[in-house]
């Protein structure tokens, strides 16, 4: 049940990510500069398998939802044939709100050895993860 749940919530979080990508204003005192890096360095985390830190650096609320076994899972499924990461093509981030809160994205096209991946990274205004999908272009 819980997997569906995670499921369900992931599906959400990235029904919404989509429909965001316009460059929509970002949360007040949000940097541009610092939201790129933040999501660089999830992304990097997880292309090098370190699951235990991407779950440490979701907020706790979300910690909560999640395992490193579902991180684990959607990297694995999404960079699946992907080969070896070589380089973030184009970036850019935008705003987005959801239940009244307002959050910042990264989304990072990033070249591998053998197809692109796409990273959305939502984070909150205190810049904690609040959402993450990985996807094959």
């Amino acid at each position: 049940m819980k997997k569906i749940v995670c499921s369900a919530v992931g599906l959400l979080l990235s029904l919404a990510l989509l429909t965001g990508c316009q460059g929509k204003a970002l949360p007040e005192g949000m940097s541009e500069d610092a939201l790129l890096e933040a999501g660089k360095d999830v992304m990097l985390l997880v292309v090098q398998g370190d699951y235990q830190s991407v779950l440490e650096t979701f907020r706790s609320d979300v910690q909560e939802t999640l395992t490193v076994e579902d991180i684990q899972t959607l990297a694995l499924r999404q960079l699946d044939g992907a080969g070896v990461y070589k380089q973030i093509e184009k970036s850019m981030t935008t705003g987005q709100s959801s239940d009244g809160e307002h959050y910042g994205v990264a989304v990072l096209y990033c070249e591998f050895s053998e197809k692109d991946i796409l990273f959305r990274l939502a984070f909150d205004a205190d810049m904690a993860l609040i959402g993450m999908d990985i996807q094959q272009p």
